[in-house]
């Protein structure tokens, strides 16, 4: 197994994950960036976009899929810390209302979100 690292996704609603990682892949405003273990010192702010991330759940690796609308992260070689203004499984997407959200918005970062959503859904 690989090295893991602790792994904290916050949203104002919830703790989103809490736990261990083996890579966090976030959008940033510079482009995708993948997080390891004893990754040196990174804050950088989130668009939107897909996280993905290598996570350990009751002993067994496991895909972590969110589209998330923005935020920051911060890594330190000790831990990795997303604070998301959302977060959403791909349970939680209406794929309909994201649809009309991309057609529909003027607000570039409202068009990047329900984009976003439809990329985690396959649509």
């Amino acid at each position: 197994m690989a090295s893991t690292i602790p792994f904290t996704l916050i949203t104002p609603q919830s703790v989103a994950f809490s736990g261990q990682a083996e890579l966090v892949i976030v959008t940033t405003t510079e482009g995708e960036e993948g997080i390891l273990a004893k990754h040196a010192p990174f804050l950088a702010a989130l668009k939107p976009g897909v996280l993905r991330a290598n996570v350990i759940v009751e002993e067994k690796p496991q895909r972590l899929e969110l589209a998330t609308r923005g935020g920051f992260i911060q890594a330190l070689p000790d831990g990795i810390t997303v604070l998301a203004d959302e977060a959403l499984r791909f349970e939680d997407v209406d794929v309909a209302a994201s649809r009309i959200e991309l057609a529909e918005s003027s607000d570039p970062l409202v068009a990047e979100f329900a984009a976003a959503k439809l990329r985690l859904t396959g649509h």
